[in-house]
Parts: structure tokens; C-alpha cells; sequence
């Protein structure tokens, strides 16, 4: 039994898909049938049933999930400490939903570097609820996502929002007079993962399925280009494209399509970190 398995067995056990699992963690579904395979012959019983919707634990899946979440952090956390071992007077360990790295951390990360050359900071990047699940379990100093965090024991605070348009290439001569909310469900959209909760369910039903879903929404950019996609993104994120004439934006008439906001999440104790209160006053 070691790491790997174990960390394949926690993303199967939260995504309940093998496909997801193996995106997820960037390797192959055989790759991830390899090592839960492994795991069941090791622990000589089956962790978990399969079925036509996707997989869910065992008792025994379950008795071990708990053991294997402690170990997984036990090893994270080691690493994480020591890598603040050095020369440095500070350590911060960053995460950053990848549309925020694009459209400010990236830039704020330069300008922190060259004020405070005496502080290391690690990024890891990724979707917001894999960052606000490693901010739990203390791997994180601060995490910046686009959902916010409700509990006591975090602070929580929005450090801004972005204007979401709809966006096509410009050449696509469709809808140049705008279109309806209501009618925004009918194109052939690429999801991005930038419409959560309510705005995803008013504009897209449950039962909507989208020909193509790219989980960062830098990847969307390159596939609207010369052909007749759509999708909602950040302006900010398009907006070298906007300006140079690739793309265009499709006014939305009766609404607004609610701006996207970005929270700054750490626990509060980190907060007292020196390095944290530094790179939080400088945002």
C-alpha cells in the first residue's frame, strides 16, 4: 500500500467515476483500475460497487477512507514542512483557481517576489473545491477560489468580481443583435466552469449536455477561434482577444448574466502569519 493508491482511492471515492478520477489526476482510467485493484487485493476485500452510475464505497471502502485521509496529510504536511526549511525568513504556500492565476495572481506574484525577495511562495493550482478540501486540511496558507467559504473558524473576505460575457469568434455573424437569456441554453456552448449555483441552473437546465467541457476556461479561448462556439468567460480573461478583433461579445438582452466574484479564504490562525499578512495587504 502507498501513496499513490491511496490518493487514487480518495478521488474515486469523492468523484465516484473512473474517468473523472483519472482526469482528475492527469493519468490513465487504467491506470487508476490498476491501482484500486491493487488496493482491494492488499486489503483482500472489495472497496467498492460498481454500477451503471458510477461507483460508491464499501464498509470496508469506508472503514478505510478515514485512515487513508490521514495518511495522505500526514505525508502532505510533512513535505509542506519541509519545504519551509532554508534560507528564507518567510514560507507561503498558495492555491489559486486557474482563472484567477491568469488574470491577477500571475502579476501579483511578480511584484511580491520583487518587494519581498526574502519570502518563498509556492502556487498550486487547481478548481475551487479541490483548493478549499486542501485549505481544510492545512496544506494551504491561503486559497483564492470563486466560491466563497461559511464557517467560523476561516476568514473569508472578496477580494473582487469580473463582468461574464457571452463570447464567440468574430467571425461568426449569428446573433449580431444580441440574444435572450432564456435563448442562451440553445447554442453550442462550451462550459468552462465559470457558472455555479444559480446562474448555471437558470440558464442551462439539469438535463442539459454540453458537446464540449473544458475545465479551465484559458482552453475555451483557442476553441472558439474560426468556429461557431459559444461561451461565457470573464471579460478580462478575453479581453486580448477582444481588443485585437478574434473574438466578440453577444449582448444578452431582459439580464445580466451575474459577475463572477474571487474570495481570498484562509484560516484565521494563518492569518497571524507574517508572510499572509504581507501578501494579503498588498492585493
Amino acid at each position: 500500500m502507498n501513496t499513490e493508491q491511496l490518493k487514487t482511492f480518495l478521488s474515486l471515492a469523492e468523484t465516484k467515476n473512473f474517468s473523472r478520477s483519472a482526469e482528475a489526476l492527469i493519468i490513465s482510467q487504467s491506470t487508476v483500475s490498476k491501482r484500486i485493484g491493487e488496493l482491494e487485493k492488499e486489503t483482500g476485500q472489495p472497496l467498492f460497487l460498481r454500477g451503471r452510475g458510477g461507483v460508491r464505497l464499501t464498509g470496508a471502502g469506508q472503514a478505510l477512507r478515514e485512515y487513508a485521509e490521514q495518511i495522505v496529510n500526514l505525508e502532505e504536511k510533512a513535505l509542506g514542512q519541509m519545504n519551509r526549511t532554508g534560507p528564507y525568513s518567510g514560507y507561503l504556500i498558495l492555491g489559486s483557481a486557474y482563472a484567477y492565476y491568469d488574470m491577477y495572481l500571475c502579476r501579483n506574484l511578480r511584484i511580491f517576489a520583487e518587494r519581498h525577495p526574502d519570502i518563498s511562495v509556492r502556487v498550486k493550482c487547481g478548481h475551487t473545491g479541490a483548493l478549499l478540501n486542501e485549505l481544510r486540511r492545512a496544506l494551504l496558507d491561503v486559497a483564492f477560489t470563486h466560491h466563497p467559504l461559511h464557517n467560523p473558524d476561516y476568514v473569508c473576505t472578496c477580494v473582487g468580481e469580473d463582468e461574464l460575457v457571452l463570447v464567440t469568434d468574430a467571425k461568426n455573424t449569428e446573433h449580431c443583435d444580441g440574444i435572450s437569456y432564456a435563448s442562451v441554453k440553445e447554442l453550442p456552448m462550451i462550459d468552462s466552469n465559470f457558472l455555479y449555483g444559480t446562474t448555471q441552473r437558470r440558464l442551462f437546465p439539469p438535463s442539459c449536455q454540453f458537446q464540449l467541457r473544458v475545465d479551465i476556461a484559458s482552453c475555451a479561448v483557442p476553441l472558439l477561434k474560426g468556429g461557431g462556439w459559444y461561451a461565457i468567460l470573464a471579460r478580462k480573461h478575453v479581453e486580448p482577444q477582444l481588443q485585437s478583433g478574434q473574438l466578440r461579445v453577444i449582448p444578452v438582452r431582459d439580464e445580466k448574466i451575474p459577475p463572477v466574484q474571487h474570495y481570498a479564504v484562509y484560516r484565521k490562525e494563518s492569518g497571524q502569519q507574517p508572510a499572509v499578512q504581507k501578501f494579503l495587504s498588498e492585493l
